[in-house]
């Protein structure tokens, strides 16, 4: 863990939309979580359920600001959200921050939710703020976000949305079809009845010889092995890309699977032969859980692309000009 943020406001609204939740808490500048809010997102509606939770957040504080993070590609500079795959249409032209402040009244910014959580883990958890750590999720999807020397690593609009790449070709999976809950509820989708993580494990050790028992034997096996090469691709992948120093893995995926995913993806990047990756990279399970990305409001001030913060300077300039 490194030094905490002492700049900013004093308490920030913070929410995290995620692909299934949507969390919110009021935050302070140490990432301290109070206040806090959970519901299931209720898609199409997610817009009205977001400014619900951030005026319900903010009534009786001091808070006049807020950061929301998003699933999908958000265009920082513009307050939108560009695309998001687990949202309706209906959601994304009000998901801005135009939109929310006028609802809610507060100084409203964006981020991708997993540029968030990289900023919870870099400053609060697993990460840290020198040196370059790459995050990794693996959750409803699979998504990633860099901090480097305490910034996030970002352009205009939200980059690594490496869940959308098709690994083996165009028309074939996505990265995120393969590695993420995904693939876990298309097994229980060919099974007729929910399965998790654990009950995949089960599953795939089972010595049942029955037609019905080896068929979710052989679903199960193959959901665990899809994961473990899809997820092991993802990280290597943003390995070559960033070159991290640190490689946090996060997402309630990776939480279910545990010690034995993470240590897999450790062996695979050392494999050297295989992977190509010639520096040391340190594994890291997430420290914060859930509370990474609204964690990371408290630092997005200090953490944001430098793009952003260009911006913010130039709108600063021209106010001191009138």
């Amino acid at each position: 863990m490194t030094s905490l943020p002492t700049g900013g406001a004093a308490q920030v609204v913070a929410v995290d939309l995620g692909g299934t939740t949507v969390r919110a808490a009021l935050v302070d500048r140490s990432g301290a979580l109070t206040a806090r809010l959970k519901e299931p997102v209720r898609h199409g509606a997610a817009h009205e359920q977001v400014a619900d939770l951030m005026s319900r957040i903010a009534a009786g504080t001091d808070a006049v600001s807020a950061v929301v993070g998003l699933p999908g590609r958000v265009d920082h500079l513009q307050g939108r959200l560009h695309v998001a795959r687990n949202l309706p249409s209906a959601d994304l032209g009000r998901l801005s921050a135009a939109h929310l402040g006028d609802v809610t009244g507060l100084a409203v910014e964006l981020a991708g939710d997993a540029e968030l959580a990289a900023i919870g883990e870099a400053y609060y958890g697993a990460g840290a703020t020198t040196g370059t750590t790459a995050y990794l999720t693996l959750s409803t999807g699979v998504g990633a976000a860099v901090v480097s020397d305490g910034r996030v690593l970002s352009g205009r609009v939200s980059g690594f949305q490496i869940g959308f790449l098709h690994l083996f070709g165009a028309g074939r999976p996505m990265i995120e079809d393969l590695g993420s809950g995904q693939r876990v509820r298309e097994v229980s989708r060919e099974l007729g009845r929910d399965v998790d993580y654990r009950a995949l494990t089960e599953l795939s050790s089972g010595t049942g010889t029955a037609p019905p028992q080896r068929h979710a034997r052989e679903l199960a096996s193959g959901a665990l092995a899809d994961i473990a090469d899809v997820a092991s691709a993802a990280a290597i992948l943003l390995c070559h890309v960033v070159s991290p120093d640190v490689l946090v893995v996060g997402g309630g995926l990776a939480r279910a699977a545990g010690a034995h995913l993470l240590d897999e993806l450790d062996r695979r990047i050392r494999d050297t032969a295989a992977s190509h990756v010639s520096w040391d990279v340190e594994v890291r399970a997430a420290r914060c859980g859930d509370d990474a990305g609204l964690a990371g409001a408290a630092a997005w001030h200090l953490a944001q692309p430098a793009a952003v913060a260009a911006a913010a300077d130039r709108r600063s300039m021209k106010g001191d000009r009138r």
